[in-house]
């Protein structure tokens, strides 16, 4: 006896299609990228049909339906459809040293099946081409059911490393998924004849092996760097935290740029100065008001590392002459890569970095009391300071 169940074409299967696609977009923002790709992909298959596309507008309309208090939560309180960090990361890294052609290779570098993290930018071309070789050579059935997500790993890797320029394995997830299963149906594909001879059968485990083994290697050789690397600041960051709740009165009010361990561990209120956590902060940035608005918002103490000062300093007009930073529009950003394009091709002369020299004339050394130092457990000379703002922090010179 076959039981009853959903089928791609019905109404319920669409219904529970866009149900999965909201939740997945829900629990990380960047997937709602494979969800419409989904979506145009289940539009095209109908059209194609000539039938209606019952299926997409019932999917469009379930995942539209559960999206839309998330988006104006969002428009409300950030004035944007999306949440502040988004916008944070890309002024962040909106400078001339965060472009780099060779970003879109990230795409084959961070995925399990080969870490290939290691490699320089030649290899990871090749390994690429070579990944595009084998989707190529998979039947044409295979190729359009693994299309809209192929479109996907595109698009997103386009969007990290292109406009946000992120290099960080998290945002990959998805990415290296796909290329686990291009490589995957390729291997199903050519298994079935490739294996007929008795010594390729061999071949296989032994290959296996080899693969698990040097992945293993890698990934021990690099976890050992992270672990006594002299920059790990998570120890000291963390005895801050709990530092500041065991001494600090429980209304004080912090500032960080690295506001979320602190305020976790340290259980008081600390507001975030990097705009990750904070839609407030980008126009401050801009406008180079930073050291009013802390104290506007009634900041008290400040806990980084040493380095945070400089970061006040150079976003705050009233102790330095730094030059504005201002966020790049999404023309901005193509315009700088096609002049690196041109550029590389001999049709423009090399971009340079306008000389962005802080001069300083209010220290925020002279501005602030260091309370306690914690320094790195790997490296004494670096360390995690917690300030005291002076009274006349944040007003006018």
């Amino acid at each position: 006896m076959v039981r009853p169940g959903l089928s791609p074409g019905q109404p319920a299967w669409a219904a529970l299609l866009g149900l999965l696609a909201a939740l997945a977009g829900l629990a990380r923002l960047d997937t709602l990228v494979a969800a419409g790709w989904l979506g145009l992909a289940l539009l095209w298959g109908e059209l194609a049909r000539r039938r209606w596309p019952a299926s997409t507008l019932t999917y469009g309309l379930v995942l539209a339906a559960l999206l839309l208090p998330y988006i104006a939560r969002n428009l409300l309180v950030f004035g944007h459809f999306t949440p502040s960090s988004g916008r944070a990361l890309a002024y962040m890294h909106s400078g001339l040293e965060s472009f780099a052609l060779t970003s879109g290779l990230q795409l084959i570098a961070y995925q399990p099946a080969l870490d290939l993290t290691w490699a320089p930018a030649g290899l990871l071309l090749l390994a690429l081409l070579l990944l595009l070789a084998l989707a190529w050579s998979l039947p044409r059935q295979r190729q359009t059911q693994l299309l809209p997500l192929v479109l996907y790993a595109l698009t997103l890797t386009g969007y990290y490393a292109y406009l946000q320029q992120q290099g960080r394995p998290r945002y990959y997830t998805g990415v290296a998924l796909v290329v686990v299963l291009l490589v995957c149906a390729w291997c199903a594909h050519v298994g079935s004849r490739w294996l007929k001879r008795p010594w390729r059968q061999t071949l296989v485990p032994l290959l296996t092996v080899l693969i698990i083994g040097f992945n293993t290697l890698v990934f021990t050789w690099q976890s050992s760097i992270q672990l006594y690397a002299p920059y790990q600041a998570q120890p000291a960051m963390y005895q801050a935290a709990r530092w500041i709740a065991q001494n600090l009165p429980p209304d004080a009010m912090l500032a960080a740029q690295n506001s979320g361990i602190f305020q976790y561990y340290s259980e008081r209120t600390v507001l975030n100065i990097d705009g990750k956590l904070n839609h407030e902060i980008i126009p401050v940035l801009e406008q180079r008001q930073l050291d009013r608005y802390l104290r506007e918002r009634g900041v008290t103490y400040i806990v980084d590392l040493a380095g945070v000062g400089r970061y006040i300093e150079r976003y705050s007009a009233a102790l330095s002459d730094a030059p504005p930073r201002y966020e790049l529009s999404l023309g901005q950003r193509l315009a700088i890569y096609g002049q690196m394009v041109a550029a590389r091709l001999g049709l423009a002369p090399p971009l340079v970095a306008a000389d962005a020299t802080v001069q300083v004339h209010r220290p925020f050394d002279e501005l602030a009391v260091v309370v306690q130092t914690f320094p790195f457990a790997a490296d004494a000379t670096r360390a995690v300071v917690i300030y005291q703002l002076r009274p006349t922090f944040g007003g006018r010179p």
